[in-house]
This record gives C-alpha cells, structure tokens and sequence, in this order.
C-alpha cells in the first residue's frame, strides 16, 4: 500500500471515530436535558428579569416547548454542540426563529444565555450579563416528575 493512501485511510478512520464520539457526547446531553425544566431567576442588561421567573421549558426528544411566565408559547426543535467551549445550544422555533444560546448543565440545574440569531448579536460566550451586552442569562431547576 502506498503511504499516501495508508495515510488517507488513516485520517478516514479517525474522522469517523471523531464523529461517532461527537454524536455518543451529543446524545448523552440530550438525555440528561430530557423532561421540564421551571425558570427561577434570569438576568437581561445586567439587571434582575424576574418577569419571566416561573416559565417552564420541557424537553423531549430533541424538541422544545416553552411556555412563558407571561403565557406565550414557542415550539421547535433543539440542536446541541456539547462539543464546543462553552457548550452551545440553538433553540430553532417551528417558524424559523433561532435563538442561539451557550448552557451549562448539572443533575438538576440547566443555565444558559441566549441571544436571537439572524442579527446584530452574535452568540454569547459569558454567564453574565452588562448594559451593553444583548443576551438573557436564565437559570431553571428540573421540575419535579409526576407520578
């Protein structure tokens, strides 16, 4: 075998294992964000948005439905890149709309700060929040599950 297509085999095998890897690290995050999740504080301009305290997102499979504290509703699907840093997940809504957003994500606890895509504002990178800066940070707490 030619060393060329010995390395071309190579790079092949590795891309394909890097890609199973994604996806293995991909599906795993999807299954932990499975179920509902209740807003219990956000920050929006560097200040408190309690307005939208006790919204509630719940998650199945790869799709979303949020409802507002103010009781507006939104569906879609979600795509994840757990591989990124800091993660990120993009919220596409049924009619088109896309949030992007960067999350962190423990056993009971899903934080994360979005802005709306397709604008001015690109992606945040930070948990925080200041005058100047577009993006919402949420933090919601996994509901309880019913019996």
């Amino acid at each position: 075998m030619r060393a060329s297509v010995r390395i071309g085999v190579v790079v092949t095998v590795v891309c394909a294992c890097a890609a199973a890897v994604v996806a293995q690290n991909q599906d795993e995050e999807f299954r932990r964000l499975q179920g509902g999740w209740q807003v219990v504080a956000a920050e929006q301009r560097g200040k408190p948005f309690d307005v939208i305290r006790g919204g509630a997102l719940v998650i199945t499979d790869r799709a979303f439905f949020l409802k507002t504290a103010a009781g507006n509703e939104f569906k879609g699907e979600l795509r994840l890149n757990p591989s990124a840093t800091p993660h990120q997940l993009d919220f596409v809504h049924a009619d088109g709309k896309v949030w992007e957003a960067i999350y962190t994500l423990d056993e009971d606890a899903f934080r994360l700060n979005y802005v709306e895509a397709g604008g001015r504002d690109k992606r945040p990178t930070l948990f925080a929040t200041s005058s100047e800066s577009p993006g919402t940070v949420i933090v919601m707490n996994r509901m309880a599950k019913r019996d």
